[in-house]
């Protein structure tokens, strides 16, 4: 029999890759050589780095990540030592859109800003990108995508960084990447900081490293440009003054929706199953609870809006919590947060009763159902 090792916060794990061996749950911050010197399975968060040091001399055949990105993963390595490996691109792309659009109506609200006089600019127009894109679409918000490597292949539509950083907000949504064409390290350094316009909102749900840590807190705490960060520099550690700084936080968990994470077990049990010629007689697939918001059809839109949100993205709930863990050494720890977060619903597990007209149709294009 099989043994696998996978990450404790990995769902439906029982009804699929158990039925091929032995599961053993751990820690993914925490899995050590010693856990895997006899596996032939590993499954992973982002939170596990998979390398040469982790794996050298092990049993494991197959590495499964339920991850959008693979920064964590030593893929060239992998794939040198003959072992599989398989990720999630778009598992919770949906539900990082939605966080990121709920980012930005809690940052409007705490600025006293009015959210649909804003205009976006997006960085990496991808399965997340490409989606809030459609979301602000749908709310009537000016927005523009930024994208060089799909700009490249000759995708249309996509516009310069600066064109892009010239929107009073910008969304992240590119990997973390340190070599290629377009690496993205630091994509937001000193002076890209600097050529940002006074009051602009930066938001980043993709990776902390895309941002330079010391040039955001000074440009932060300068009160120059505000920020919306759910990624940070150093996770699971931040800095307390760099949370202190930021208008609107959260701790890595955007993509974070019942649906989403559902999805990314689906899809490395898929791959699993194909790379070693298993039927596919798991079911990962999320029981999804519906949940019903009676409205008013007098209700305006923003109020409509503001309801949605809170009910399927909770930023200020989620802000609060990471804001109330305890500091130390000038440093706070999130991991607790993110091994204990609350179910979360997309809006397509929200019903919209009530809606009529242009109003009705608006939150059907943002993916609700709506009677």
């Amino acid at each position: 029999m099989s043994k696998i090792v996978a990450d404790q916060n990995m769902p439906a794990l029982e009804h699929t890759f158990a039925r091929h061996g032995e599961l053993f749950r751990l820690d993914g911050r925490r899995i050590k050589h010693s856990h895997v010197i006899d596996a032939d399975v590993l499954l992973v968060r982002s939170v596990t780095p998979v390398n040469a040091a982790l794996l050298q001399d092990t049993a494991v055949r197959f590495i499964g990540s339920a991850t959008i990105g693979i920064d964590h993963l030593d893929t060239q390595w992998l794939e040198d030592n003959h072992i599989a490996w398989a990720h999630a691109p778009g598992c919770n792309a949906d539900a990082a859109a939605q966080y990121t659009l709920a980012m930005m109506a809690l940052a409007c609200e705490r600025l006293q800003q009015d959210f649909k006089q804003q205009t976006v600019g997006i960085i990496g127009r991808g399965n997340v990108g490409s989606r809030l894109e459609r979301l602000l679409q749908a709310l009537d918000i000016p927005v523009v995508a930024c994208d060089p490597p799909l700009q490249e292949q000759g995708e249309h539509g996509l516009v310069s960084m600066s064109e892009a950083c010239a929107n009073s907000m910008i969304s992240l949504h590119v990997p973390l990447t340190r070599s290629g064409a377009y690496p993205t390290e630091n994509l937001f350094d000193v002076e890209q900081l600097k050529s940002l316009q006074a009051g602009t909102l930066l938001l980043n749900t993709c990776r902390g490293g895309v941002v330079e840590k010391a040039a955001l807190l000074q440009q932060l705490t300068s009160g120059r440009i505000r920020a919306a960060l759910d990624v940070w520099p150093d996770e699971p550690y931040i800095d307390h003054e760099l949370l202190d700084a930021v208008t609107v936080a959260s701790p890595h968990i955007a993509g974070y929706s019942r649906e989403g994470k559902f999805a990314g077990t689906e899809m490395i049990y898929e791959a699993y199953c194909r790379k070693f010629g298993f039927g596919e007689d798991g079911q990962a697939r999320s029981l999804n609870k519906e949940t019903t918001l009676e409205l008013s059809p007098q209700m305006p839109a923003g109020e409509v809006l503001q309801q949605l949100l809170q009910s399927s993205c909770p930023v200020a709930r989620d802000d609060a919590a990471l804001r109330a863990l305890p500091e130390g050494g000038g440093r706070v720890q999130f991991d607790s947060l993110r091994s204990a977060y609350p179910q979360r619903y997309e809006f397509k597990s929200h019903r919209l009763i009530g809606l009529t007209g242009e109003l009705r149709q608006q939150f059907i294009e943002l993916g609700c159902k709506a009677t």
